[in-house]
């Protein structure tokens, strides 16, 4: 890997719930600001397409689109085996790289792959501290968080049985990424996720629909759906008591529900609007015996 001094400077995800747009004649907002954060016509990004079944055919996809798009160099990563994932050659390519994209197809195959490499390593890295920008998409994009979904039931109900989890490779921590989420109706699992621990944020990233994060401070909606974000002070849980088949109690959880523009801070667990404010805490809910007593006072 390259020994160049490194920045100090904290790169971003673009985190991509599927399906984005990629074909000749679309706007590809998203790939398009990827991209852009990426240093444009500087770019050089690797294309890890391990997570597919069809891997060169995926790196290729992939390739044209970046092309395109007009990046300087586009370097192929279609590992199929762990020790691929320490080549000196790949890994001098990680630093020189100013963008990582991760394919779709399986996430599991993708950290048995790289997870612990040098490869993946380098990326994490140059990421937190180098100002490397990684995206990804589908399976690529569930890989990215500390604890990663790696199935469910997409007609299940709030039940640990519904609900596969396994480590990630911990780019964005203290959260967990679902994709296709309102596509394929994937709320119930990831409110199993958020039932068992809810000190993390579960986000559930639309098709065609991305967030755009500066890690520790916020991230912001790009794209054409939504991203919905549970938080909240959760006050009551069964989960410690529940068995894998029991329909799970959980109280107090927020929802938010995100479109392009909008945001998330992630210091303060609020949205933020198209403009950037925080939309404000709201009020604790009142007394019905004082708030009679308020509208009583008419004089």
């Amino acid at each position: 890997m390259s020994t160049k001094e490194q920045s100090g400077q904290v790169g971003r995800l673009v985190v991509i719930g599927g399906a984005e747009e990629k074909e000749a004649g679309s706007d590809m907002e998203i790939l398009t600001r990827f991209v852009e954060l990426a240093g444009g016509s500087d770019a050089r990004i690797i294309v890890c397409s391990s997570p597919s079944g069809e891997a060169e055919e995926a790196l290729e996809t992939y390739r044209k689109v970046f092309e395109e798009l007009g990046v300087v160099e586009v370097i192929g990563a279609p590992i199929e085996e762990r020790n691929e994932a320490d080549e000196p050659e790949l890994l001098e390519a990680v630093g020189r790289a100013t963008g990582v994209f991760f394919t779709g197809g399986d996430q599991l195959k993708l950290t048995a792959l790289i997870a612990g490499t040098h490869f993946s390593e380098g990326i994490r890295d140059r990421l937190f501290h180098d100002g490397l920008i990684v995206a990804g998409t589908s399976a690529g994009a569930a890989a990215m968080s500390g604890v990663m979904l790696i199935g469910g039931s997409d007609e299940g109900s709030v039940r640990r049985a519904d609900v596969s989890l396994a480590p990630g490779l911990g780019l964005w921590r203290d959260t967990v990424v679902d994709t296709h989420f309102n596509q394929r109706g994937r709320v119930s699992r990831l409110m199993t996720v958020f039932a068992h621990n809810p000190q993390v944020l579960g986000i559930g990233i639309d098709e065609n629909t991305a967030v755009e994060v500066e890690l520790g401070v916020r991230f912001t909606v790009l794209g054409e759906n939504a991203v919905m974000v549970f938080n909240g002070h959760v006050t009551h849980s069964s989960a410690p008591r529940a068995s894998d088949d029991d329909v799970l109690a959980l109280t107090d959880a927020l929802v938010h529900v995100l479109p392009r523009g909008y945001g998330f801070d992630l210091q303060t667990h609020r949205p933020l609007l198209r403009n950037g404010d925080t939309v404000p805490t709201p009020a604790s809910p009142t007394s019905g015996g004082s708030r009679t007593a308020e509208l009583g006072t008419g004089d």
